[in-house]
């Protein structure tokens, strides 16, 4: 008998992650690469079978289940849009086959239109139902910090409504080129991240601040990210702040991350005076697809 339920496979724009994954949700045994939807064109089935090695022989039974940015437009298959409201039940529904050696299914990803607003989403609504299947709850604030920050409301086991802030992708490109761009080796400051969320209120002229402080001699140019950061997420969270006030007034956030992202996080809502719980982001995307895959009878129950 195997000992992995499926093969899950958190396929992103940059990045790859490929997870042997027991019936529990644990993880038995993971691969990353540098080989995201983005980086290399095409021939999917090829890489995927060269980034799977020998699992497929180890668990000839599982079957793969994958989420991300593999199921955009630009994609393996495309996995048209499940509509928000959604949980387990609606994206277990909607996966998308994909043309593979064994059976395989890619996750749809999630989106919500209220009036003049548009969201979408790929690969985190398999981080909220992971995170759902984790605590217990049915109800939260999740917030899910990265390239495009995600802030979902869950409502009875489901994704209610969600918003995107692209703070990490304006981040990378800030520093990058332009005014604030500097050669400098950037190092942690506390400091510099503190002084960026105090500059955050007016987000374009918070920005400035790096540029205009660090030619004044009050910012040390390798101090310029973490100020950056701190504008960034400072404008982030502001944003919640009045959201959480006006429709969810009084209950905690809960932050999936690792590393100096939750280490920002943590500093910047204790300085905007949020309640807030972090919890490790690393295993809910696996847990997620195995629930997914349950639900869709996909998965080795036994």
């Amino acid at each position: 008998m195997s000992d992995a339920a499926i093969l899950g496979v958190d396929w992103g724009s940059t990045s790859l992650r490929i997870m042997r994954i027991a019936i529990d949700g644990r993880i038995l045994d993971v691969r990353r690469a540098a080989d995201g939807v983005f980086t290399s064109g095409g021939d999917f089935a090829a890489r995927l079978t060269a980034h799977l090695g020998d699992w497929p022989a180890r668990d000839p039974s599982a079957p793969v289940i994958l989420c991300g940015m593999v199921g955009s437009d630009r994609g393996w298959v495309c996995a048209p849009y499940v509509h928000a409201p959604a949980g387990v039940e609606e994206i277990a529904g909607a996966l998308a086959s994909a043309p593979f050696e064994r059976a395989a299914r890619i996750v749809p990803g999630v989106s919500f239109v209220a009036g003049d607003e548009a969201e979408v989403m790929r690969g985190e609504e398999t981080i909220a139902l992971g995170f759902l299947a984790h605590t217990g709850l049915s109800d939260a604030l999740l917030c899910l910090p990265g390239t495009h920050s995600k802030w979902l409301q869950l409502r009875s086991g489901r994704i209610e409504r969600f918003r995107t802030y692209m703070t990490g992708e304006m981040r990378a490109r800030l520093l990058a080129e332009g005014a604030l761009a500097t050669n400098a080796e950037q190092a942690a400051s506390p400091t510099a991240f503190r002084a960026g969320l105090n500059a955050s209120e007016a987000l374009s002229r918070g920005l400035f601040q790096a540029r205009a402080r660090r030619l004044l001699g009050s910012l040390a140019a390798t101090h310029t990210a973490a100020f950056v950061s701190g504008v960034l997420i400072g404008a982030e969270l502001a944003a919640e702040v009045k959201e959480v006030t006006e429709t969810e007034e009084g209950s905690a956030v809960f932050v999936a991350a690792g590393g100096t992202l939750a280490d920002d996080y943590r500093t910047a809502l204790d300085h905007a005076g949020i309640s807030y719980t972090l919890i490790d982001s690393e295993p809910l995307a696996a847990l997620g697809l195995v629930r997914i895959a349950q639900r869709a009878g996909f998965a080795i129950l036994t």
